[in-house]
């Protein structure tokens, strides 16, 4: 086993661990750059230059988008005042130790699918990084209550099925890597647009539209007479 591939293996799941389970914005979206540049270092061998740059530039510009609305509200001042904190995020419900857990079950599934039965062009490790990576995506994903949440559950899903790729196909190419880092950007742009629409509708957080608050209430058909 490569000792260098084994640690960036480690601080992908390390990072999305912390996406999952940490309720602060700005650690999320700290957490989740680690993890999106950590991503396209998991091959054997590298992407070219070209490919790595483009990665990185698309991971830092989809982080900035999200770093953006992870900051604290400002006055009409441009100050965020003293004491001031970002818009909470959901976190996980049963705490980082059980997330870690969940990671390292399905990194051990990966690691001994790795191939699904053929022959593979890339490390073990990138499958068994990319099972875990799933795995904690599936909870916010699926019951994610605010836009951040979601959004990062939905970057991590993504990463984690690049992450299968390159253990079945072996590293991508330039152009692969130039197409998954629009993807990225792409979407984080949308969740960085709909969780600053969250916030701007009163609430103040990233909560998704109470739907039975927006519903517009019917008249009633029937109205009382008017007495003469």
């Amino acid at each position: 086993m490569n000792p260098v591939l084994a640690l960036v293996a480690l601080a992908i799941v390390g990072g999305a661990v912390v996406v999952v389970a940490a309720r602060d914005t700005r650690t999320v979206v700290l957490a989740l750059a680690v993890t999106l540049v950590a991503s396209p270092l998991l091959a054997d061998p590298l992407a070219s230059p070209l490919g790595l740059a483009a990665r990185l530039v698309g991971t830092i510009l989809a982080t900035y988008l999200l770093s953006v609305v992870a900051r604290a509200p400002r006055d009409a001042f441009g100050s965020a005042g003293a004491g001031t904190l970002a818009s909470p995020t959901g976190g996980s419900r049963i705490g980082w130790p059980a997330e870690m857990l969940v990671a390292a079950s399905a990194a051990v599934v990966g690691y001994a699918a790795h191939g699904l039965g053929a022959q593979a062009g890339g490390p073990p490790l990138a499958s068994a990084a990319g099972f875990a990576v799933a795995a904690l995506a599936v909870a916010p994903v699926a019951s994610g209550r605010d836009v951040i949440r979601v959004g990062t559950g939905s970057l991590l899903l993504i990463d984690s099925a690049l992450l299968v790729r390159t253990a079945l196909g072996g590293t991508a190419g330039d152009v692969e890597q130039l197409v998954t880092a629009a993807l990225l950007v792409v979407l984080a742009g949308t969740v960085a647009a709909l969780a600053a629409t969250a916030r701007a509708d009163g609430s103040g957080g990233y909560a998704l539209a109470d739907m039975e608050r927006l519903r517009l209430r019917r008249e009633p058909d029937a109205h009382p007479l008017d007495q003469t």
